[in-house]
């Protein structure tokens, strides 16, 4: 008889399940082969293949990120083939096991919105931008640390040690999220300790717990004035710099019982660390690998993507699209826009408010970390950003929100699959745009098979764009060999993907590679003891700088153009054009405002 009603109440939630997830797989396979963006894409292959060809990460090959995603983008490469596309099956399986996650998280609070939400971090997320990034690794692992966090009881042995592999998981992945992460785990753990404890104490029984507080709260708030302005700050960091100023004030652990907290991490910090350090070790790259990771990485402060673009334009941008053109199509833009960039100061607020009321019957580790995670988005104000943390902070808001209102349900629910049809239909499986009325327009633009025309790319991407890189492959494979060296600037390392032709450096994106006239330098002089047959370069790429121009003001002297277009410069190195002086003025002058992004 029990077996009976498990298998009557297990039915409804079961077909749920299995519906959402065949259509959270119908969805990523249909968006899984479209658009590209081929700098980072390029990169991310570039840099796999060469870990595949026996280079060592960092001190043969240069990433300035930390290298678990790079050993993952290798295995796709071996396992599926060396195609870009190979680059997706990881990332597909990773948003489709997240959507489950995600359902099962929810599954208490009803079958219907833990597949609403299910759904809704495909449609809201992933679609977006289908590109093996950093991010959407470092967003699974996340996720996974927030059901760790749930799930296993806290008396448990391995709650802290897991928890502290996790994290630093995601560090390995992408290290500022990591700290994000690391703080909001942290600061969570602490929490729910002075919640169970119920105790004040004296000062010098709980000081550890309170600078440890202190000091997550400066570095965030350097960071944050380093990095946003005050807008942003409001949307997303306004929530984690308040959650640390009122635990630094009111929150109270033992000191015994933060070093076991601390303490705990750490070791499961140091477990998931040793696979990358002892990789690094036994191949001598430990220095480069702290000089890319740290010091080069630092250098993305002063990048200027984005700076153009704030997210409370995106809102205005939409309702300004709806009154230039009032449609159907257009309000259910301008709708999607004034919601989807404000569910984190939703998220923040829902935390706050569950404080507020002492909600003890639920774990907030969701809201928390969402709120924590929230500041990926302030690195730069693009909606593929905010895409990045958007679903996290949609469940952290539904979490305590259904706790304290559970005749919301269907409410939201519906709000959701409006939100996430919206998406699908005008949003999802667009190529990148710049301007804000491109990034919320409602129009598609057309897309062409790569297969055939461009070599190990096999995508759907843009009419001009493939056009653009079919007449740069066919000059690299008319005038070099295979063992020939060719030199993409500022990064463009999917050319060296494409055409099989070997990078003169260790560095693949001049902007990470050279940083001052020391390196400009070095680069000119291994360009004239290599000569490499064919230097590319990209005027319009954000991520020009004055080093990446001093180069090619040095390859312009001693090259013969080729062919310029709008995407690209191609060049015959070694052999001198008649008109590169006449011409070499006015091309500097329109570059030279460019300044590093991307």
């Amino acid at each position: 008889m029990l077996t009976q009603n498990f298998r009557v109440q297990s039915l409804p939630w079961i077909a749920i399940l299995i519906t959402v997830m065949m259509l959270n797989a119908g969805l990523l396979w249909w968006y899984h082969d479209r658009t590209w963006w081929e700098r980072d894409e390029g990169q991310l292959a570039h840099v796999a293949e060469r870990i595949l060809e026996g280079e060592v990460l960092h001190r043969d090959v240069q990433d300035v990120r930390p290298g678990y995603v790079n050993f993952i983008n290798a295995m796709a490469l071996y396992l599926f083939g060396p195609t870009l596309l190979s680059l997706r099956y990881p990332l597909t399986l990773i948003a489709l096991a997240q959507s489950g996650l995600l359902f099962f998280l929810f599954r208490s609070h009803g079958a219907i919105l833990a597949g609403t939400l299910s759904l809704s971090s495909v449609a809201l997320g992933v679609l977006h931008f289908m590109n093996p990034n950093h991010h959407w690794y470092a967003l699974f692992f996340t996720i996974l640390l927030i059901c760790h966090l749930i799930w296993t009881p806290r008396t448990s042995r391995w709650y802290l040690p897991l928890a502290g592999l996790l994290i630093v998981t995601v560090g390995m992945t992408r290290h500022l999220t990591g700290a994000f992460v690391g703080m909001g785990t942290l600061s969570f753990l602490l929490f729910a300790e002075a919640q169970e404890s119920g105790k004040s104490m004296p000062f010098r029984q709980e000081w550890i717990g309170r600078l440890l507080c202190a000091s997550m709260l400066v570095l965030l708030s350097l960071y944050l004035l380093r990095s946003t302005d005050f807008i942003a700050f409001l949307m997303f960091g306004l929530w984690p710099v308040g959650f640390l100023t009122w635990q630094l004030m009111t929150v109270t652990v033992s000191n015994n019982r933060t070093i076991h907290i601390f303490r705990g991490l750490c070791l499961g910090m140091v477990i998931g660390a040793l696979p990358l350090l002892g990789y690094h070790a036994m191949n001598g790259s430990l220095a480069a690998m702290i000089d890319d990771n740290i010091l080069r990485a630092f250098d993305v402060l002063n990048w200027d993507l984005g700076k153009k673009v704030k997210y409370w334009m995106l809102p205005l941008g939409g309702v300004t699209q709806f009154r230039n053109s009032p449609g159907l199509f257009n309000f259910l833009n301008a709708m999607y826009f004034l919601t989807v960039p404000f569910f984190a100061a939703l998220n923040g607020f829902v935390l706050f408010l569950a404080i507020r009321r002492r909600t003890s019957n639920i774990s907030l580790a969701l809201p928390i970390l969402a709120a924590f995670y929230g500041l990926v988005s302030l690195f730069i104000q693009i909606p593929i950003y905010l895409y990045w943390t958007s679903i996290l902070s949609i469940a952290g808001s539904l979490w305590v929100l259904i706790a304290v209102r559970p005749k919301w349900k269907v409410p939201i629910s519906a709000m959701l699959i409006v939100l996430s049809g919206i998406s699908i239909v005008f949003q999802a499986g667009v190529p990148i745009r710049s301007s804000i009325m491109e990034l919320i327009s409602t129009e598609k633009p057309e897309l062409f098979d790569s297969r055939n025309q461009l070599p190990k790319v096999d995508l759907w991407i843009r009419g001009d764009s493939l056009e653009a890189y079919k007449r740069v492959v066919r000059i690299i494979k008319q005038e070099t060999d295979q063992d020939d060296y060719v030199f993409a600037v500022p990064n463009n390392a999917e050319l060296y993907f494409m055409t099989e032709r070997r990078n003169p450096f260790r560095f693949a994106s001049t902007d990470h590679g050279v940083l001052n006239e020391t390196e400009v330098q070095h680069v000119i002089k291994t360009l004239e003891r290599l000569r490499p047959r064919i230097i590319t370069f990209s005027p319009s790429s954000q991520r020009n700088t004055t080093h990446s121009l001093a180069i090619m003001q040095h390859v312009r002297q001693h090259s013969q153009l080729l062919l310029q277009d709008a995407f690209f410069e191609v060049y015959r190195y070694g052999e001198k054009n008649p008109t590169t002086k006449k011409n070499e003025r006015a091309q500097v002058s329109v570059t030279k405002n460019w300044r590093t992004a991307g």
